[in-house]
């Protein structure tokens, strides 16, 4: 199963810890709300599927589009229950790599900052078998998809190729590293849900949501195994009418959404190539934060506490000192934000943070909660080589992925027995 195996990296912690999630209200009453081929599907089921939806993406969950919402999980939950019945069936004496797969990367997703992936999971309130069961359905699928269409994927490397040529020739033309979210209508999900989804994901991930988890949850292309990524493409390959929405972006920017022949498309420039330099905003940093808790908020408390924030760090020059002094307030919020693209934090931010090199701090940054301070602890530039072959090679069978894959799960949608209980 070399295709298509995922791990879907946490470069932005900062949109989890920053930003105020919308916990849904737990069920008393389990009762079967869906089955698929005689297998229920539970509210309590959805209720955690959607807890782990929010928690894990940014998106907020209100009254106007909580319906929409429900509607969508309890489809990923039907689909989910299809792609391990098909699975299990075609993969019988694999089943227990399959689950050592999924168990793999859950902790290589939840434990980028060396925590115990339990509890970050714990920290989000998902319960580990629900991300493990998302993650099963998605190793079964893609082994599903890489055998049974092997031949249309077999030319793909000599694609990668000529791809890879085409690159060494242009390398001073300009290139564009972009990221996808594909939304296509859904049984549970018109046309006009559909644009009002994606409308909604670019105004959270605008404010900090995170693009690949969204992407990895509700991408219909096959680029949501790799976060949403595309890869380095020309921008002169680009269809006119998206290259002149893409030029005016910058590493970080997200466009609004696109209607391309029924699909609904969302891209986020991550890196741009020009006479064969990269962005400034494509340099990897290690971000920090002093937090100071305040349980006041009026203008004459938070000056004061913007005095003493700033006389405190004045001598400081190393991140162990202010971590030390992030002690001292007593904050529960993480200190450690995490490794990340610059281009990746939430735009404010990203301004905010963008000027400073190494050791550099920002000034006093008010919250609702307090006062904060940030910190560069390190900061390294991308080189600017050429992609590898296996990189274009996935991107390719990406895209053969992302046809095939909606083709079959349509048809064995059409086979299953679904019988909705409750509607949302």
């Amino acid at each position: 199963m070399r295709l298509f195996l995922f791990i879907l990296r946490l470069t932005a912690i900062i949109t989890l810890t920053m930003m105020a999630l919308i916990t849904p209200v737990r069920a008393t009453n389990i009762e079967v709300i869906a089955t698929v081929d005689g297998v229920p599907i539970t509210n309590h089921d959805l209720e955690q599927r959607r807890n782990m939806l929010i928690k894990t993406t940014g998106l907020r969950l209100t009254a106007e589009n909580e319906d929409q919402i429900n509607r969508d999980v309890l489809q990923m939950l039907i689909d989910d229950t299809i792609k391990i019945s098909e699975g299990s069936a075609v993969l019988s004496g694999r089943m227990d790599a399959v689950d050592q797969g999924a168990d793999r990367l859950i902790n290589d997703t939840f434990s980028q900052n060396n925590e115990n992936p339990d509890d970050v999971l714990a920290s989000l309130g998902i319960p580990r078998e629900v991300i493990h069961k998302k993650f099963k359905a998605d190793i079964l699928w893609a082994s599903i998809i890489n055998n049974r269409f092997q031949g249309q994927f077999a030319n793909a490397e000599a694609e990668a190729e000529v791809e890879l040529e085409r690159l060494k020739q242009n390398l001073e033309e300009p290139h564009i590293n972009l990221d996808e979210i594909v939304l296509l209508p859904e049984p549970n999900r018109n046309y006009a849900a559909t644009i009002t989804l994606a409308t909604q994901m670019v105004s959270a991930i605008r404010k900090g949501a995170d693009f690949g988890r969204i992407a990895q949850q509700y991408s219909a292309a096959g680029s949501a195994s790799n976060g949403g990524n595309i890869g380095w493409v020309l921008e002169s390959r680009i269809e006119p009418d998206i290259q002149a929405i893409l030029t005016s972006l910058k590493p970080g920017d997200v466009s609004d959404p696109i209607d391309r022949e029924g699909a609904i498309i969302i891209y986020r420039i991550k890196g741009r190539r020009d006479s064969g330099h990269a962005s400034p905003l494509e340099a990897e940093i290690i971000l920090t934060r002093l937090f100071y808790p305040m349980t006041t908020s009026d203008e004459a408390s938070r000056l004061e506490a913007a005095a003493k924030l700033t006389r405190d760090t004045d001598t400081i020059a190393t991140c162990q000192d202010l971590e030390a002094l992030n002690k001292s307030y007593g904050a529960e919020l993480p200190f450690l934000l995490g490794a990340m693209p610059l281009y990746s934090l939430a735009p404010n931010l990203r301004d905010l943070i963008a000027p400073l090199d190494a050791g550099m701090k920002t000034g006093p940054v008010s919250f609702n909660e307090g006062m904060a301070i940030f910190m560069v602890c390190d900061k390294s530039f991308p080189s600017t080589d050429l992609p590898s072959i296996q990189a274009l090679t996935q991107t390719i069978q990406n895209r053969y992925f992302s046809i095939l894959s909606q083709r079959y799960l349509n048809q064995l949608r059409r086979e299953a027995v679904v019988d909705i209980r409750k509607n949302f």
